[in-house]
Protein backbone atom coordinates (compact mmCIF):
# COMPACT_ATOMS: atom_id res chain seq x y z
CA UNK A 1 0.00 0.00 0.00
CA UNK A 2 3.02 2.33 0.17
CA UNK A 3 2.98 2.73 -3.61
CA UNK A 4 -0.74 3.50 -3.51
CA UNK A 5 -0.20 6.22 -0.88
CA UNK A 6 2.50 7.82 -3.06
CA UNK A 7 0.12 7.83 -6.05
CA UNK A 8 -2.62 9.55 -4.02
CA UNK A 9 -0.24 12.23 -2.69
CA UNK A 10 1.16 12.89 -6.18
CA UNK A 11 -2.33 13.15 -7.63
CA UNK A 12 -3.41 15.71 -5.01
CA UNK A 13 -0.27 17.79 -5.46
CA UNK A 14 -0.59 17.90 -9.25
CA UNK A 15 -4.29 18.73 -9.03
CA UNK A 16 -3.84 21.61 -6.60
CA UNK A 17 -0.95 23.04 -8.60
CA UNK A 18 -2.79 22.93 -11.92
CA UNK A 19 -5.91 24.69 -10.60
CA UNK A 20 -4.02 27.98 -10.54
CA UNK A 21 -2.25 27.38 -13.85
CA UNK A 22 -5.19 26.64 -16.10
CA UNK A 23 -8.41 28.62 -16.34
CA UNK A 24 -10.05 25.66 -18.06
CA UNK A 25 -9.42 23.27 -15.17
CA UNK A 26 -11.66 22.21 -12.31
CA UNK A 27 -11.56 19.97 -9.28
CA UNK A 28 -14.75 18.02 -8.61
CA UNK A 29 -15.70 16.43 -5.29
CA UNK A 30 -18.61 14.01 -5.55
CA UNK A 31 -20.61 11.62 -3.40
CA UNK A 32 -23.50 9.21 -3.92
CA UNK A 33 -24.75 5.62 -3.80
CA UNK A 34 -22.80 2.75 -5.36
CA UNK A 35 -24.86 -0.11 -6.81
CA UNK A 36 -23.05 -3.44 -7.38
CA UNK A 37 -23.74 -4.92 -10.82
CA UNK A 38 -21.83 -8.07 -9.93
CA UNK A 39 -22.28 -10.12 -6.76
CA UNK A 40 -18.71 -9.67 -5.43
CA UNK A 41 -19.38 -12.81 -3.37
CA UNK A 42 -16.22 -14.11 -1.72
CA UNK A 43 -17.92 -16.54 0.65
CA UNK A 44 -20.81 -19.00 0.43
CA UNK A 45 -22.65 -21.02 3.04
CA UNK A 46 -24.79 -24.07 2.23
CA UNK A 47 -27.06 -26.08 4.48
CA UNK A 48 -29.31 -28.85 3.18
CA UNK A 49 -30.81 -27.38 -0.02
CA UNK A 50 -30.22 -23.78 1.01
CA UNK A 51 -27.28 -21.72 -0.33
CA UNK A 52 -26.48 -18.04 0.08
CA UNK A 53 -23.37 -16.03 -0.75
CA UNK A 54 -21.83 -12.90 0.74
CA UNK A 55 -23.00 -10.63 -2.08
CA UNK A 56 -22.32 -6.92 -1.82
CA UNK A 57 -25.23 -4.57 -1.25
CA UNK A 58 -25.70 -0.90 -2.15
CA UNK A 59 -22.93 1.22 -0.68
CA UNK A 60 -21.42 4.66 -0.99
CA UNK A 61 -18.97 6.33 -3.36
CA UNK A 62 -16.88 9.37 -2.44
CA UNK A 63 -14.51 10.71 -5.08
CA UNK A 64 -12.22 13.43 -6.33
CA UNK A 65 -11.65 14.24 -10.01
CA UNK A 66 -9.44 16.80 -11.71
CA UNK A 67 -10.31 17.84 -15.28
CA UNK A 68 -8.68 20.09 -17.86
CA UNK A 69 -10.61 21.28 -20.91
CA UNK A 70 -8.78 22.28 -24.08
CA UNK A 71 -9.93 25.80 -25.06
CA UNK A 72 -12.86 26.07 -27.50
CA UNK A 73 -12.96 22.35 -28.25
CA UNK A 74 -15.20 20.78 -25.61
CA UNK A 75 -12.69 17.96 -25.25
CA UNK A 76 -10.55 17.50 -22.18
CA UNK A 77 -8.72 15.04 -20.00
CA UNK A 78 -9.36 13.89 -16.45
CA UNK A 79 -7.72 12.03 -13.60
CA UNK A 80 -9.59 10.85 -10.54
CA UNK A 81 -9.68 8.69 -7.46
CA UNK A 82 -12.73 7.15 -5.81
CA UNK A 83 -13.42 5.38 -2.55
CA UNK A 84 -16.26 2.83 -2.77
CA UNK A 85 -17.60 0.99 0.27
CA UNK A 86 -20.11 -1.89 0.17
CA UNK A 87 -21.28 -4.02 3.06
CA UNK A 88 -22.57 -7.56 2.44
CA UNK A 89 -26.24 -8.52 2.33
CA UNK A 90 -28.13 -9.12 5.58
CA UNK A 91 -29.44 -12.48 4.34
CA UNK A 92 -25.92 -13.91 4.43
CA UNK A 93 -25.23 -12.51 7.90
CA UNK A 94 -28.51 -13.85 9.32
CA UNK A 95 -27.98 -17.26 7.73
CA UNK A 96 -24.43 -17.63 9.06
CA UNK A 97 -25.43 -16.62 12.57
CA UNK A 98 -28.34 -19.06 12.49
CA UNK A 99 -26.60 -22.05 10.87
CA UNK A 100 -23.15 -21.78 12.43
CA UNK A 101 -24.66 -20.62 15.70
CA UNK A 102 -26.29 -24.03 16.06
CA UNK A 103 -22.78 -25.54 15.94
CA UNK A 104 -21.41 -23.35 18.70
CA UNK A 105 -19.88 -20.54 16.65
CA UNK A 106 -20.29 -16.95 17.85
CA UNK A 107 -18.77 -13.42 17.83
CA UNK A 108 -19.07 -13.02 14.07
CA UNK A 109 -17.21 -10.16 12.37
CA UNK A 110 -18.45 -10.10 8.78
CA UNK A 111 -16.39 -8.95 5.78
CA UNK A 112 -16.84 -5.62 4.03
CA UNK A 113 -15.80 -4.64 0.51
CA UNK A 114 -13.62 -1.67 -0.38
CA UNK A 115 -12.66 -0.51 -3.87
CA UNK A 116 -10.27 2.36 -4.59
CA UNK A 117 -10.14 2.92 -8.37
CA UNK A 118 -7.70 5.44 -9.82
CA UNK A 119 -8.86 6.61 -13.25
CA UNK A 120 -7.71 8.71 -16.19
CA UNK A 121 -9.14 9.37 -19.63
CA UNK A 122 -10.98 11.72 -21.99
CA UNK A 123 -13.91 14.01 -21.22
CA UNK A 124 -16.34 15.86 -23.48
CA UNK A 125 -18.59 18.78 -22.53
CA UNK A 126 -21.47 19.95 -24.73
CA UNK A 127 -22.89 23.32 -23.73
CA UNK A 128 -26.68 23.43 -24.04
CA UNK A 129 -27.02 27.01 -22.81
CA UNK A 130 -25.34 29.37 -20.36
CA UNK A 131 -26.47 27.31 -17.39
CA UNK A 132 -26.57 23.68 -18.53
CA UNK A 133 -23.97 21.44 -20.11
CA UNK A 134 -23.84 17.72 -20.86
CA UNK A 135 -20.86 15.73 -19.62
CA UNK A 136 -19.47 12.45 -20.90
CA UNK A 137 -16.21 10.66 -20.28
CA UNK A 138 -14.39 7.38 -20.81
CA UNK A 139 -11.14 6.16 -19.35
CA UNK A 140 -9.07 3.39 -17.83
CA UNK A 141 -8.92 2.43 -14.16
CA UNK A 142 -6.46 0.75 -11.86
CA UNK A 143 -8.37 -0.62 -8.90
CA UNK A 144 -7.31 -1.59 -5.39
CA UNK A 145 -9.79 -4.17 -4.00
CA UNK A 146 -9.96 -5.27 -0.38
CA UNK A 147 -12.25 -7.59 1.56
CA UNK A 148 -11.83 -7.14 5.30
CA UNK A 149 -11.16 -10.05 7.65
CA UNK A 150 -14.03 -12.45 8.31
CA UNK A 151 -13.78 -13.82 11.86
CA UNK A 152 -15.73 -15.92 14.36
CA UNK A 153 -14.93 -18.31 17.19
CA UNK A 154 -16.09 -21.30 19.20
CA UNK A 155 -14.90 -23.20 22.27
CA UNK A 156 -11.97 -24.67 20.30
CA UNK A 157 -10.47 -21.40 19.10
CA UNK A 158 -10.70 -18.38 16.83
CA UNK A 159 -11.16 -18.65 13.06
CA UNK A 160 -10.28 -15.95 10.54
CA UNK A 161 -10.62 -15.77 6.76
CA UNK A 162 -8.02 -13.24 5.63
CA UNK A 163 -7.95 -11.76 2.11
CA UNK A 164 -5.03 -9.82 0.66
CA UNK A 165 -5.35 -6.66 -1.40
CA UNK A 166 -5.95 -7.36 -5.09
CA UNK A 167 -5.40 -5.11 -8.13
CA UNK A 168 -6.80 -5.02 -11.63
CA UNK A 169 -6.99 -2.80 -14.72
CA UNK A 170 -10.49 -1.90 -15.90
CA UNK A 171 -12.43 0.97 -17.42
CA UNK A 172 -14.84 3.75 -16.53
CA UNK A 173 -17.52 5.55 -18.51
CA UNK A 174 -19.82 8.33 -17.37
CA UNK A 175 -22.57 10.69 -18.45
CA UNK A 176 -23.93 13.64 -16.53
CA UNK A 177 -25.16 17.22 -16.31
CA UNK A 178 -23.21 20.31 -15.26
CA UNK A 179 -25.11 23.32 -13.88
CA UNK A 180 -23.53 26.78 -14.03
CA UNK A 181 -20.10 25.14 -14.27
CA UNK A 182 -20.36 24.29 -10.56
CA UNK A 183 -22.92 21.66 -9.56
CA UNK A 184 -22.99 18.28 -11.30
CA UNK A 185 -24.86 15.01 -11.32
CA UNK A 186 -23.20 12.00 -12.89
CA UNK A 187 -23.97 8.36 -13.62
CA UNK A 188 -20.79 6.30 -13.82
CA UNK A 189 -20.20 2.69 -14.82
CA UNK A 190 -17.09 1.18 -13.25
CA UNK A 191 -16.02 -1.98 -15.02
CA UNK A 192 -13.26 -2.81 -12.56
CA UNK A 193 -12.98 -6.40 -13.76
CA UNK A 194 -11.81 -9.68 -12.26
CA UNK A 195 -9.53 -9.64 -9.23
CA UNK A 196 -7.48 -12.63 -8.12
CA UNK A 197 -7.66 -12.55 -4.32
CA UNK A 198 -5.25 -14.57 -2.18
CA UNK A 199 -7.06 -16.07 0.81
CA UNK A 200 -6.00 -17.96 3.89
CA UNK A 201 -7.86 -19.60 6.76
CA UNK A 202 -6.23 -19.03 10.14
CA UNK A 203 -7.20 -21.12 13.16
CA UNK A 204 -6.00 -19.65 16.48
CA UNK A 205 -2.95 -18.14 14.80
CA UNK A 206 -2.11 -21.18 12.63
CA UNK A 207 -2.61 -21.06 8.87
CA UNK A 208 -4.65 -24.14 7.96
CA UNK A 209 -5.56 -23.42 4.34
CA UNK A 210 -4.51 -21.10 1.51
CA UNK A 211 -6.03 -20.47 -1.89
CA UNK A 212 -7.16 -17.97 -4.50
CA UNK A 213 -10.65 -16.67 -5.17
CA UNK A 214 -11.83 -14.64 -8.15
CA UNK A 215 -13.91 -11.53 -7.49
CA UNK A 216 -15.60 -9.74 -10.38
CA UNK A 217 -16.29 -6.08 -9.58
CA UNK A 218 -18.68 -3.99 -11.66
CA UNK A 219 -20.37 -0.95 -10.18
CA UNK A 220 -22.88 1.76 -11.09
CA UNK A 221 -22.65 5.02 -9.15
CA UNK A 222 -24.94 8.04 -9.10
CA UNK A 223 -23.20 11.06 -7.62
CA UNK A 224 -23.78 14.71 -6.87
CA UNK A 225 -20.69 16.88 -7.22
CA UNK A 226 -19.31 20.38 -6.80
CA UNK A 227 -16.55 21.98 -8.82
CA UNK A 228 -13.82 24.14 -7.34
Amino acid sequence: MKSFSKIVVLFLLVSSANIDLFSQSRLNIHVGPAFPLSKIDMYTISYNDYTVSSSAKTGINIGLQYSYQFPNRGIGIFAGIDFVYNDIINEYKDSVESILGDFGYESFEFPKNYNIPISAGLEYIYEINEKLSLLSSIGVTYNFFKVTDYTYDNTFGDLAHIADWANNIGFKTAIGILYKQKASISIDFLGLGKHEVDLKLVNSGTVEMEGTEEAKVNMLTVTLGWNF
